[in-house]
């Protein structure tokens, strides 16, 4: 049955996709979109080694994106500065060196749970995943505070993106008064006493090479619309799986370790991210058709999580999955071990995502404090949440209002 390309612009596929998904694993593992010219691949082990090829599939896509709002990074970079670019940024953002937030972290936390925790009711993703991310990476930046500004300035900057005249005028006025805000920052950046996350990359060497001011405003710029959009999205869409099976989030409840095991089941079921674009830099053939250089193809995670050859059940958010890595993350490969392979909702390879532990520790330290400090916690009833597919990418809850008894009330 030839599937019907008009259907991935329809409301119900950005309701539910799975069924979408399906029949283009079964039928046309290689899909072509006249509507878009995009050529989609949906199978588990497709995805994988098409992210592990970046010399044939060029992440420069990322410069008619994010390129165009905050200015060129190591995303779109497929070559070894990508590498020394990486090595400059990410170490902030895993072991020790991220573990050192930690306090920073429940901190902002903490202070968004104080705002509703008496109130018996909150809109999860207003009140708290859409905050969090962006409030943990301004403290970051030596910024506390701050996030309400830079919640507003990233928002117009990603409308600026859409084809309205109007939000691109927008868009650009909020990236210039983002740059403007950052430029104090990059001055006096090599006193030791600022610790800092742009005091640190700014004083980084690798190889000989420091970053500029350019390269280190624009690496903000994606902190807050990657790490923070993405971020936001994963905690509602987790939050949604628990809800929505109440013996699960029961269980979550009297075993909180398997918080963690939440996060892996969720970027596997019902990732923040359900796609992303590469270009080829040469033609390349997939099941017996032949892709031109140049063209743009999409690697579906969402499909590809749903892999019936690979995950048991697929369509059932599973705590126990035994098939899935829980608790972790793989970047050096998503192949099976042990019967089990890994969620590829941070990608995999070059590109994995730097700010991988820093998501999972905001989405369960964030969950445990309002666990703490909300008995009771249910979708409100006569609301319908349900994660919906923007753009060609984004899935997520976009409303998550919740009913709970404050905890201090039952201490009375």
């Amino acid at each position: 049955m030839r599937l019907d390309p008009d259907e991935l612009s329809t409301d119900e596929y950005r309701r539910n996709p799975t069924a979408v998904w399906k029949q283009m694993r079964d039928e046309h593992p290689l899909f072509h979109d006249p509507n878009t010219d995009v050529w989609w691949l949906t199978r588990y082990q497709d995805v994988v080694d098409v992210f592990a090829d970046h010399e044939t599939y060029s992440a420069s896509t990322y410069e008619l994106s994010t390129g165009q709002v905050i200015g060129p990074t190591l995303i779109s970079r497929d070559d070894y500065g990508h590498v020394v670019r990486r090595k400059i940024v990410a170490p902030d953002f895993v072991g020790n060196r991220l573990a050192g937030y930690g306090q920073m972290i429940s901190d902002c936390a903490t202070d968004l749970v104080d705002k509703f925790a008496s109130d018996g009711e909150v809109d999860l993703v207003r009140q708290f995943s859409a905050r969090l991310p962006v409030d943990v990476i301004s403290a970051m930046l030596g910024m506390e505070g701050e996030g309400d500004l830079f919640r507003q300035w990233v928002t117009d900057m990603i409308m600026g993106l859409s084809g309205s005249p109007e939000l691109r005028v927008k868009g650009l006025e909020a990236k210039e008064a983002f740059c403007s805000h950052i430029a104090p920052a990059l001055q006096n950046v090599d006193d030791p006493q600022r610790m800092d996350h742009i005091a640190k990359i700014a004083r980084a060497e690798v190889e000989g090479h420091r970053l500029d001011e350019e390269e280190i405003t624009a690496f903000c710029g994606l902190l807050f619309i990657a790490g923070g959009e993405t971020t936001d999205k994963a905690i509602a869409n987790m939050w949604w799986n628990l809800l929505r099976q109440p013996d699960l989030f029961d269980e979550v409840l009297a075993n909180p370790a398997l918080w963690d095991n939440a996060f892996s089941e969720m970027m596997r079921h019902t990732p923040p991210v359900t796609s992303e674009d590469r270009f080829t830099t040469a033609p390349v053939e997939w099941y017996g058709t032949e892709i031109p250089v140049g063209a743009r193809v999409r690697i579906s995670m969402g499909s590809a999580h749903r892999d019936e050859s690979v995950f048991a059940n697929p369509d059932q958010f599973d705590l126990h999955r035994s098939d899935l890595h829980l608790t972790k993350e793989l970047r050096s490969g998503a192949g099976a071990e042990e019967g089990r392979s890994g969620h590829l909702g941070f990608g995999v390879g070059k590109h994995f995502c730097i700010g991988y532990e820093l998501a999972r520790t905001e989405a369960i330290v964030g969950s445990k404090l309002i666990t703490e400090r909300c008995a009771d916690i249910a979708i409100k009833k006569g609301s319908d949440p349900y994660p919906v597919i923007v753009g060609n990418a984004f899935q997520a809850v976009h409303q998550l209002e919740l009913t709970f008894t404050p905890v201090a009330d039952l201490s009375k």
